[in-house]
């Protein structure tokens, strides 16, 4: 097979399957995983597809963002049953970080424990906790994205380099056997330090995320403690991955259907 006959598979499937691994264009086109990594990086160059670590993803894919109120609507059912799975792991006295998201905010909305510290970039977490009594809330500045109303860049990621939290909730648009994946830099630079001052990392994600790659990595299952979700793990891979860096998998099966 020629090169370019090659590529231009490569940027079929893409297109048609939204997202393809190395090892399977590999093992699909019958040559080296090495020989696809130059593929795919051509094939970038050219703007007909997206790298993302271990493979590759459609454009549209890779740059697609819903905005909040888009979000706030899908899975709400899941998304507070996350929250109310997640919620049991804080504890009075601690101080708890909220990433901004549809699904943290659920978290918000159910806290009911006095004498937390909630830190978040979230202006709707903010709102949602500025009337609650036993909540001392701390909010991150930083740059206004409309689009998922956070505060995110170098301010807000200042401001988290000086702090330390017992536990962090982290959103993600995407989550693979590779770790968590969301669509625009800033937010993923902003997540990142969020990481990195949490005693204990939780991301938070309704199944629908699941098997979803997008644009800019945020981190790796090794940096994750608990993966909370709506429903039972079904993919062998991410099982797999999780069970060997010591991830939590953990959903609340109540009301599931």
């Amino acid at each position: 097979m020629f090169a370019d006959e090659r590529k231009a598979q490569i940027a079929a499937y893409v297109q048609t399957h939204k997202s393809a691994t190395v090892s399977m264009l590999a093992q699909m086109l019958a040559t080296s995983e090495s020989t696809i990594r130059r593929d795919l990086q051509e094939l970038e160059e050219h703007g007909h597809l997206r790298r993302t670590h271990g493979g590759a993803i459609a454009v549209e894919v890779a740059s697609f963002e819903p905005t909040w109120q888009e979000k706030h609507v899908r899975h709400a059912q899941e998304k507070a049953r996350i929250a109310r799975c997640a919620i049991k792991r804080i504890a009075p006295g601690q101080t708890v970080l909220l990433d901004g998201g549809t699904t943290t905010y659920q978290i918000a909305k159910q806290l009911s424990i006095d004498g937390v510290t909630v830190i978040t970039n979230s202006i709707d977490i903010a709102a949602e906790l500025s009337t609650r009594p036993g909540v001392h809330l701390v909010v991150l500045g930083g740059e206004f994205r409309n689009t998922t109303g956070a505060l995110v860049g170098p301010f807000t990621e200042q401001m988290l380099s000086g702090v330390h939290v017992d536990i962090a909730f982290i959103g993600a648009n995407g989550v693979d056997p590779t770790g968590i994946t969301t669509p625009n830099t800033l937010e993923a630079a902003t997540k990142r330090a969020m990481v990195a001052c949490a005693q204990t990392v939780c991301v938070v994600a309704d199944s629908s995320k699941f098997g979803q790659v997008s644009f800019v990595r945020v981190c790796e299952w090794k940096d994750v403690d608990v993966l909370y979700s709506d429903a039972p793990l079904q993919d062998p891979e991410l099982a797999g991955v999780l069970q060997r860096n010591d991830v939590i998998y953990a959903y609340d099966a109540q009301d599931a259907e």
